[in-house]
């Protein structure tokens, strides 16, 4: 984690207090906490903070210009709050959201990647001080990627055309001209391009934050714009845009204990992607009535922040679970499975991003091409005196390369997968083939009957004699032959 400081207006202490500013700093971990002034820059170059978190009124801090060339601190690394968020509020709901982000902002590594791009409009001071360039939150790589479709699919979503295939995974081709929308990232299946601060870990982070600091019924409103007046138990996750909250947020918040909500307000530069990103979210908890609160409109998100929200069993996410190979898969699958110790489940709902996979026990033959072929690692191939292909259905991300390199055609991916699916699926047994000189395992049983039946079509009876025999053994039956005739030929 990153050395995070907080930092506060004087009329922002005055409205937290010195004593929940302490529990912030202890309970966060902080490196620095203090009131802004003359002294902080010094400060902190002297702490080594590469994060902050600025609680004011929205006034210019001068000491924070240029804090890139004069402190190393990335602008994007820098979240600042309005003080009103806290006026009127409960003591836990100011230490829950403080810690929060200041959790988030100890995650901000990913923003170091991210490179200053020329500025689109320079103004005369900005020449006068040699500063024509600016930071951008276009989604970086968050490590490298094996899953084909994920590539792919991050690819084709960028609406300028800007994600382009790299040796490690997609990437951003021209930063300059990206509008950080984060679409890309918010509509992918597993979420290895990330937005470098609003990245599902800052999510996870900041939602056990609230979990374990605020017991009333709340909401979690993910927005991009601070220009909100929320009342009490509504914590706001901003976003540089809505168009990258991906669908595991929402549900880990339901699954977590809070009502997500998603607000895509009218000054959003990148506005209809935000609005397409929302319908593309699932209306509610999928097996549930329990609804994911979109908002379109200002009047829409008055209506939104006076409803009274459920009264939800509070639940840790586990923290280990993004930073797994499925990441926001693995996420998702957890809110489901916890979801479902809560609330008694539809198991007839689908389930988004996830696809339901279909095999024919009368055509697999389990060669396990398929397991060769996934690259999700849905499909497995155990056994000892018998074979066994299953399928990990809730990682399944649908992109059918178990159809596609199946030899018999007995693989399909019909469509979503229900929740009654989400399971590891046994779709085939058989019996294990042994060498008749050795004894060592072979292979399926089926499959010496498909080899069998191949070569005998073909006019060759005398080899298919052989296919249950290792190639050890063959190996040493073709020797024998070899020397025998060598020896034969002298005499």
């Amino acid at each position: 984690m990153l050395n995070a400081g907080l930092i506060v207006s004087k009329k922002a202490r005055e409205i937290l207090g010195d004593d929940l500013l302490k529990d912030v700093f202890e309970q966060a971990r902080l490196t620095y906490v203090a009131e802004s002034g003359d002294f902080l820059l010094e400060d902190v170059r002297a702490n080594e903070l590469k994060a902050l978190v600025m609680v004011n009124e929205g006034q210019r801090e001068v000491w924070l210009e240029d804090i890139d060339q004069k402190a190393g601190i990335s602008p994007l690394a820098i979240l600042s709050l309005p003080s009103r968020w806290f006026l009127g509020k409960t003591r836990d709901y100011s230490l829950s959201l403080l810690v929060g982000y200041s959790r988030r902002a100890q995650l901000m590594d990913l923003t170091y990647r991210v490179q200053p791009v020329r500025s689109a409009s320079v103004s005369r001071r900005s020449v006068l001080k040699l500063k024509v360039y600016e930071y951008r939150p276009y989604p970086v790589l968050f490590d490298e990627v094996r899953a084909e479709r994920e590539i792919n699919k991050a690819v084709e979503l960028c609406p300028q055309g800007l994600v382009v295939k790299a040796p490690e995974g997609p990437s951003v081709s021209s930063p300059e001209k990206c509008s950080a929308c984060g679409y890309c990232s918010g509509s992918s299946y597993l979420g290895y391009l990330e937005v470098p601060n609003a990245t599902t870990e800052q999510v996870v982070h900041f939602i056990n934050a609230l979990v374990s600091g605020y017991r009333r019924p709340g909401s979690v409103l993910f927005t991009e714009t601070a220009n909100v007046d929320v009342p009490e138990g509504v914590f706001p996750f901003l976003v540089p845009c809505t168009a990258s909250v991906h669908d595991s947020f929402v549900l880990a918040t339901y699954s977590a204990g809070f009502t997500p909500l998603v607000y895509a307000s009218s000054t959003c530069q990148t506005r209809e992607l935000a609005l397409k990103r929302l319908e593309e979210m699932p209306d509610r908890f999928p097996g549930t009535q329990l609804p994911v609160i979109k908002a379109r409109s200002e009047e829409e998100l008055r209506k939104a922040l006076i409803m009274t929200f459920p009264e939800l069993p509070r639940s840790v996410i586990p923290e280990s679970v993004s930073l797994q190979r499925s990441r926001r898969r693995s996420l998702l699958v957890w809110a489901v499975e916890e979801m479902s110790r809560k609330v008694k489940l539809n198991e007839d709902d689908d389930v988004p991003g996830v696809y339901n996979v279909v095999v024919d026990p009368n055509k697999c033959v389990l060669c396990g091409v398929c397991v060769r072929a996934c690259q999700m690692l849905v499909p497995d191939l155990t056994g000892g005196e018998e074979l066994a292909l299953s399928y990990n259905i809730p990682y399944c991300i649908g992109s059918q390369r178990c159809v596609k390199n199946c030899p018999e055609n007995a693989v399909s991916v019909p469509g979503l997968a229900k929740i009654r699916d989400l399971t590891r699926k046994v779709m085939n047994r058989g019996k294990v083939i042994k060498c008749r000189f050795c004894g060592k395992p072979i292979g399926s049983e089926k499959v010496k009957g498909r080899v069998d039946s191949m070569l005998i079509t073909q006019g060759f009876q005398g080899t298919a004699q052989y296919t249950d025999v290792c190639n050890e053994c063959k190996q040493k039956m073709l020797t024998k032959i070899w020397v025998e005739r060598l020896l034969g030929g002298k005499k």
